[in-house]
């Protein structure tokens, strides 16, 4: 029995010791008291035993632990949950929850500071290392206990909540990566509630529409109809087909950027509804189309006036797929004769073409078609609804139309020019028949004057020398010499001739050339390989005509242009030894060019005697060289009387002059104003289209001499507006300009002057 005189246990009655003295109530009160701490004791060892099951069975571990970090007691379910087989075990090995449980010690750190100060904690979640090394998140709910000694004891339970934090981790990382999306995305992405404010955008949605931020966005704009849309019943249109199908995509509509600008934008949208069916807000996306827009306008422009031209092309145009026209313009139509384009297109290619052409038409179109050789023009005998014949020229090109190959052809009426050309060929043959029987007679001429103006050069040579000892010889001097300079004059006149039918020749052989050469092209129309001994015949005409025109590239070799130009001065300073003329050369050595030196000569000689005529005495004439850029520029400039500008465009093209033929007709070579037909100049051209040089001039007419007809004294010392030689050399002068391809291989010694002078 306490000293409160309660028992201390049940069992201490059996030694209670009843003593003399004793009351024998007291006795009956002790035993009472026996037995309703019998009871007592049952009900705390029935309710011991319920809390025991429920420690022993909860599906949550209980524990109970101490300061120094170890379990003092554990249930079943904590030593399961951790890993071990018992929570004997569990107690036994673990001693220290934070170093052989806790993953981060600093979480227990943690754990402990709360503990401290709010002496709980609840839903703590911590990583901890099962007994087998795998990872667990467990979620803790502990109260700090102190007992009756004062001592602190931590009474807690734990759960596995790693299912549930994957599901969170996993759920976090969705909304993040959405997030992400939706902040990074280059579409803008919006929602707008019922009200027609935005209720959330991301940014590429604010710099879509000019906005610094998405929250200025939210913020500015009160209603899209007013704020965004440019045409108020646009955005009527989009709501009421989002009420017929809750989703609109590629809707299109002009909008209000913050600035004030207009751009396109095309729009996905839906309604978002909730369980109840009302509508709760719309989501969708847009993206810029200003560009796409820009586009579609530049092409409809585009075809617009691309159509313009078709439909008022002077020329038929038609596109023509699998044999068949599939379209053909107004044009086309009026130039066969039809009324309508359907009465052609659907129909065949051949329906125009006149039976004659048909095959041809038909070959050149499929090896188009095939992408094989055929030729960029070409012409066909078409038939018109009324069966007239008509010419037509053509030209075409492969093309893809509405995804499938076809051939673009222009068409251009060609009958008229038919016509004139047969009516200008007729003429143009009578015109030769006349010419080669002028070029017959002039060299008949020229051939029978040969020896009678010889046979009369040596008897007046005779006479000469026979009466030069007589009484008469003063007297018949005069006679003879006016004879000798007329004789001189028909040698002169018998040399232009043949001058002028060497000239013909060449410019007829060029002609053929070129005739020689588009014929063969046409041969080649009708088939792609001609015949061997076709091809070898063909060759062999071009040889012979081309042995018609002077020079060859055959003879072709590299000549430093320099020292030829000094030879050539050289040459013409002996000719025109009794002329005052200043002859000057510039230049450098190394700038060489590929040419026949015979052709050189010839050209270059020409230019200084045709300057040297055209300059008075007193005058200079300078020949230069230099290189420009890939070409080699002979240069040839003379202080003459000039060419007028109307008739620069013609100096090239023969026969011309600007003298009548009494100034130059008693002339020699080299005299001032001896300038004859400008043969010369047209044999250069000649030249020049023929080997790939280029000529050309620039002049200045003299100011004191604007007329053909003006004439110049001669001499500078002579001309009453030249107080000075510059004074004429300012006034007028010219330049002949050829223009070589500058040649880079010197592998070739160069010709030596001392050929070029024999």
């Amino acid at each position: 029995m306490k000293k409160e005189g309660r028992l201390d246990r049940l069992e201490d009655l059996g030694k209670t010791e009843v003593k003399p003295g004793m009351d024998k109530a007291g006795v009956n009160l002790t035993v009472t008291e026996v037995a309703r701490c019998e009871q007592i004791e049952q009900a705390l060892h029935r309710a011991e035993q319920k809390y025991r099951d429920i420690f022993e069975n909860a599906t949550e571990g209980i524990f109970q632990a101490s300061p120094d970090r170890r379990f003092l007691n554990a249930n079943p379910a904590l030593s399961g949950l951790l890993g071990f087989n018992s929570p004997s075990e569990l107690i036994d090995e673990i001693k220290d929850i934070r170093s052989q449980l806790f993953v981060d010690p600093e979480r227990h750190a943690e754990m402990v500071r709360l503990l401290k100060e709010h002496n709980r904690v609840r839903n703590f979640e911590a990583r901890m290392k099962r007994k087998d090394g795998a990872i667990l998140w467990i979620s803790m709910n502990i109260r700090t206990v102190r007992g009756e000694d004062g001592k602190v004891l931590f009474y807690g339970t734990m759960s596995d909540v790693t299912e549930h934090k994957e599901a969170v981790d996993a759920l976090h990382r969705a909304e993040q990566k959405y997030r992400d999306i939706f902040e990074n995305a280059t579409e803008g992405i919006f929602q707008i509630g019922r009200d027609g404010r935005f209720l959330s955008a991301n940014p590429a949605l604010a710099y879509l529409h000019g906005y610094n931020s998405p929250e200025e966005l939210i913020e500015q704009v009160h209603h899209v109809r007013e704020d965004i849309f440019v045409d108020p019943g646009v955005h009527k249109e989009l709501i009421r087909l989002l009420k017929e199908h809750d989703r609109v995509q590629n809707f299109e509509a002009r909008m209000k950027r913050r600035d004030g600008s207009i751009h396109w934008i095309s729009i996905n949208v839906r309604t978002v509804h909730d369980e109840n069916g009302r509508i709760l807000f719309h989501e969708g996306t847009m993206r810029s189309i200003s560009k796409r827009k820009a586009a579609e306008a530049a092409l409809a422009e585009s075809e617009k006036r691309y159509r313009i031209v078709i439909e008022h092309s002077n020329d038929g145009i038609a596109i023509a797929q699998g044999g068949a026209n599939e379209y053909v313009n107004p044009r086309l139509v009026e130039m066969f004769g039809y009324d309508k384009p359907e009465e052609i297109i659907g129909h065949p290619l051949t329906q125009i073409v006149h039976p004659d052409d048909r095959e041809r038409v038909l070959d050149i179109h499929a090896r188009r078609l095939q992408g094989r050789p055929v030729p960029a023009r070409y012409e066909f005998k078409g038939i018109k609804r009324d069966g007239e014949t008509i010419y037509i020229e053509v030209s075409a090109a492969a093309v893809e139309y509405r995804n499938l190959p076809g051939i673009l052809i222009f068409m251009r009426d060609m009958t008229d020019r038919k016509r004139a050309e047969e009516v200008f060929l007729h003429s143009h043959r009578q015109l030769e028949q006349l010419n080669r029987a002028k070029t017959k007679a002039v060299n008949h001429i020229s051939h029978e004057l040969k020896t009678p103006l010889a046979v009369i050069q040596g008897n007046v040579r005779l006479l000469r020398r026979k009466v030069q000892d007589t009484p008469f010889a003063e007297q018949l001097k005069v006679i003879i010499e006016t004879t000798e300079k007329n004789l001189e004059r028909l040698f002169r006149m018998q040399r232009e001739a043949d001058e002028i039918l060497r000239t013909s020749r060449e410019l007829e052989a060029v002609g053929l050339l070129d005739e020689i050469d588009r014929l063969y092209a046409r041969l080649g129309d009708l088939s792609e390989e001609l015949p061997s001994e076709v091809s070898s015949y063909w060759e062999q005409l071009r040889k012979w005509v081309r042995s018609h025109v002077s020079g060859g590239t055959d003879a072709f070799q590299p000549l430093d242009l320099y020292p030829f130009l000094l030879q050539a001065v050289e040459r013409a300073k002996h000719r025109a030894a009794h002329r005052d003329i200043d002859l000057r050369v510039e230049g450098v050595n190394d700038i060489y060019v590929l040419m026949d030196p015979a052709i050189l000569r010839d050209v270059v000689d020409g230019l200084v005697r045709n300057a040297i005529e055209n300059t008075p005495d007193g005058g200079f004439v300078t020949v230069s060289v230099e290189e420009k850029d890939n070409a080699a520029l002979l240069h040839v400039t003379d202080s003459g009387v000039g060419i007028a500008e109307e008739n620069q465009k013609y100096i090239f093209d023969g026969l011309f002059h600007a003298k009548e033929t009494e100034v130059y007709a008693s002339k020699q070579p080299y005299d001032f104003d001896a300038g004859g037909k400008g043969l010369d100049l047209l044999r250069m051209k000649i030249l020049a289209e023929r080997f790939g040089f280029e000529l050309s001039v620039k002049s200045k007419r003299c100011r004191y001499l604007p007329g053909d007809m003006d004439t110049c004294p001669g001499g500078i010392s002579l001309c009453d507006h030249a107080r000075v030689p510059h004074d004429c050399f300012e006034s007028g002068g010219t330049t002949f300009t050829v223009s070589f391809i500058k040649t880079r291989d010197k592998s070739e010694l160069p010709i030596s002057t001392s050929e070029l002078s024999q």
